[in-house]
């Protein structure tokens, strides 16, 4: 399979798919993240989402896309839907972290706080990976 064609190069986060199992679970899923492209995190930096769908990225590693990046590429983080993120009903998507590769599935609900401080440099991906829960899954840090 050739994956050679880097990912395009835009000043956003890049939220790619791995999976073409479900084309409409697929357009749920996209529609959980339309609530992180708004400005109440960070108002003079909103968010804003490139959907990379590409079937050459179908059952791709987390490695392999993160070698994918452009040197322009921004944003400190990287988010994937693989089929995990679209066969379970959490809906966990991967967020790999772009300088050191490591990664951590995390809810829908609490993307857009963690982007925001990782973005902003107040904790890195670390920090969520020490409080997720024992599963591995990020779903917040709780009361």
């Amino acid at each position: 399979m050739d994956v050679s064609p880097v990912l395009p190069d835009v000043d956003a986060l890049f939220v790619v798919r791995t999976d073409y199992s479900d084309e409409e679970r697929w357009g749920a899923v996209r529609a959980l993240l339309a609530d992180m492209e708004d400005d109440r995190w960070m108002p003079e930096r909103p968010v804003r989402m490139r959907f990379v769908e590409n079937p050459a990225y179908h059952g791709l590693p987390a490695r392999q896309i993160l070698a994918l990046l452009p040197d322009g590429y921004v944003d400190p983080l990287l988010i994937i839907a693989d089929k995990v993120t679209l066969d379970s009903p959490e809906t966990p998507f991967l967020v790999i972290e772009r300088d050191s590769g490591i990664g951590l599935r995390v809810i829908p609900s609490e993307l857009d706080h963690l982007h925001v401080n990782i973005y902003i440099g107040n904790v890195d991906l670390g920090g969520y990976i020490e409080t997720s829960d024992a599963d591995g899954l990020f779903r917040g840090l709780g009361e």
